[in-house]
């Protein structure tokens, strides 16, 4: 227990760093209070079950060591380590005012536990951060950066633990009765203290070691705030905000008739949790180590987005504040966010793979901040690469990024006696062909496989025909969200008119469109994948597969089917269930599987900065000696056709899809 001078003292310590801490959260708290309302107050059992369900067992982290990386397994034992110590502290705080309020109230089995367990945690904590000192100075891998805030936070926590295992030692020493049997760390410091004759001086020494541990611990307790390890806090809020809207939706612009400006431009125009983001992100690297945009050489690290963003509102937030508060601001050019601080070039890098999302540890969201940038750039400056120019006009004119008459969008269809609703409203499923599947030679391939499979199996469906228009979705993730909302409105108000129920689709843009972004217009539809179908009909046995196919099939995950809806399992299953059937994995697979290049519009547009994203895929394809690449996208189909051919591989390989394996070994 302190003297009274020490508790005068210790007030005043502790009155210091909460002053200090509060005033710099007021701050960080000011500035997300800049950024737009946003309602994250939904469901909050349900964010609350996710946000704990990654922090404590630590999901956030481990989810990446089933892939070779281990640093989860070190972050993990300094979570916990550190947490026993955060209760620790409390204790010793309160010993230093009143010695009843030490452990020692909760008798000596617990103080015996306690300390126990706090020299296991202390031991874990400086091993694991002797190898997080090696893994980020000796063995770095290229996405860790190098940073004086990292090294400061890993002196830091080993000083806490080498301070608090000497104050123990000599308070062990000092004591006439020990007040823990069981520290064992402790009871050897203290044999080793006294035999170097230490023992006079014990008591003092250990009251020195306190005062040390205590003002190291409510320093650092301040510098969180102030450091890059903002996010050790912001983390936990920010996975607790995270989004519970369909994965991979985005919000519509509600008010395009009225609104002055579309999508972001400013760093104020973002949601407030779109700043919390910023705070939230751990400068990992995942996200950029994950890109296949940064992977192929090009000029996008989302890594380097967040980071820019967080310095740009950190530079400009005593302007920003200042000018919120009322008062009068001199003119200041400052970075322009788009241009400067995130480049146009980086903006339309974007796949739209989600890979940066579904491999952060704190749910921060790239994909949506960089759509609102293009959004920007195309409803506001016009400016975009010509190469989608014209796919926008085509889909405005023709309802198709080919630009091909819409009246032949049936065209596929015509011998396979397949009726349009107009014919007959009263079937069960909408086939929803979409652009491909109509105009593209080896789309229309494909839409003849899974019409004949529906039509063997007695399934009651039609087409839309010449009245089905493009689904929206390189219009929408193009920037496009004027021209995505006319095509979409018209879409929904033609099913609607046939009281369409359930549709079916082969691709899976559209499946993802429709089934998550409609439902803001009023589109509420049962969508299916075509691979989601057919693995049912398997299972009902409703289709037959006879015939064996022979060679090696490698299956590649189409993003917007695995990372955005989780489907990962039925295309497998279907190929496991045809005779004879070799499936091997690429490297690359399910959640981690790598982009083919073409979502996020970018079907539409040139790859002239690095190696093609399409052609990396087809090399990890080529790695399994695999014969045939099955896919369940067309836009998938179109790129790793392409990348067979850059490869120079016609002859040994070849690309499918499901749907036209399935009709194969079906032999009909």
């Amino acid at each position: 227990m302190l003297t009274i001078a020490g508790k005068i003292f210790l007030l005043l310590l502790i009155g210091i760093t909460v002053v200090a801490f509060s005033r710099r959260a007021k701050f960080l708290i000011a500035l997300l209070k800049l950024g737009k309302a946003e309602d994250r107050s939904d469901q909050v059992g349900k964010r609350l079950k996710f946000a704990l369900g990654q922090v404590l067992p630590q999901r956030c982290v481990l989810k990446h060591v089933a892939k070779g990386d281990f640093a989860g397994i070190g972050h993990m034992l300094l979570f916990y380590g550190f947490s026993l110590f955060v209760i620790s502290y409390g204790f010793h705080i309160a010993e230093g005012f009143y010695e009843k309020l030490s452990p020692a109230l909760f008798g000596r089995t617990f103080n015996n536990l306690f300390f126990l367990l706090l020299d296991i945690a202390g031991t874990i904590v400086i091993t694991s951060i002797v190898w997080a000192a090696i893994r980020r100075y000796v063995i770095r891998p290229p996405r860790l950066k190098l940073s004086m805030e990292a090294g400061i936070i890993l002196i830091v926590v080993f000083s806490l633990m080498v301070l608090n295992f000497l104050m123990e030692g000599f308070r062990l020493l000092s004591e006439e009765t020990p007040f823990t049997a069981w520290a064992f760390v402790g009871m050897a410091l203290a044999n080793l203290f006294l035999k170097m004759g230490l023992q006079d001086k014990a008591f003092v020494l250990s009251q020195f070691f306190w005062w040390a541990h205590m003002t190291v611990i409510l320093g650092f307790g301040i510098y969180i705030l102030y450091s890059k390890h903002l996010h050790i806090l912001a983390s936990h809020f920010n996975l607790f905000f995270h989004s519970t809207s369909p994965k991979g939706s985005l919000q519509q612009i509600t008010d395009m008739e009225e609104a002055e400006s579309f999508g972001i431009s400013k760093i104020t125009e973002f949601s407030w949790k779109h700043l919390l983001d910023l705070y939230a992100c751990t400068e990992c690297g995942r996200c950029t180590d994950n890109c296949p945009a940064s992977n192929s050489g090009k000029r996008l690290k989302p890594e380097e987005v967040i980071q820019n963003l967080k310095k740009h509102l950190f530079a400009s937030a005593n302007h920003l504040l200042a000018e919120k508060a009322g008062e009068k601001q001199e003119e200041t050019e400052g970075q322009a966010m788009i241009g400067e601080v995130v480049t146009e070039e980086e903006i339309w890098d974007c796949t739209n793979c989600m890979a940066c999302m579904e491999i952060c540890p704190v749910a921060i969201e790239h994909v949506n901040k960089i759509d609102d940038m293009r959004r920007y750039l195309v409803l506001m400056e016009s400016k975009f690469p010509s190469a989608l120019q014209t796919a926008f006009r085509n889909m405005e004119n023709n309802s198709n990024p080919w630009g091909i008459g819409a009246h032949t969008r049936a065209d596929w269809a015509k011998d396979l006696g397949i009726k349009t609703l107009t014919e007959d409203p009263n079937v069960e499923y909408l086939f929803y062909v979409g652009c491909a599947g109509s105009f593209d030679d080896r789309g229309k391939k494909v839409s003849v496989a899974f019409a004949n499979i529906l039509k063997t199996a007695g399934v009651s469906f039609g087409i839309l025909g010449s009245e089905e228009g493009c689904c929206g979705d390189s219009a929408m993730r193009g920037g496009n969200e004027y021209l995505y909302q006319i095509i979409a409105q018209a879409n929904i108000e033609t099913m609607n008119g046939y009281g369409v129920k359930k549709i079916i689709t082969t691709c899976p843009h559209g499946y993802n469109i429709i089934k998550k972004d409609y439902p803001q217009f009023g589109g509420k539809y049962e969508v299916y994948h075509h691979t989601e179908f057919i693995a049912d009909l398997i299972d009902q046995d409703k289709i037959k597969l006879k015939k064996p196919l022979e060679g090696l099939f490698t299956y590649h995950d189409s993003c917007f089917l695995g990372r955005y809806n989780d489907i990962y399992d039925q295309p497998r299953k279907i190929l496991q269930a045809i005779p004879g059937m070799k499936l091997t994995e690429m490297e690359r697979n399910h959640a981690r599987s790598f982009c083919c290049g073409a979502g996020g519009a970018r079907m539409w547009m040139e790859e002239d900065v690095g190696e093609r994203i399409n052609d990396m895929r087809t090399d990890q394809a080529i790695a399994t000696k695999a014969d045939t690449i099955a896919v369940g996208c067309p836009f998938c189909l179109t790129m790793l056709t392409d990348g067979i051919k850059d490869r120079k591989r016609e002859e040994t390989m070849t690309s499918l899809d499901i749907a036209e394996i399935v009709w194969k070994a079906m032999d009909m």
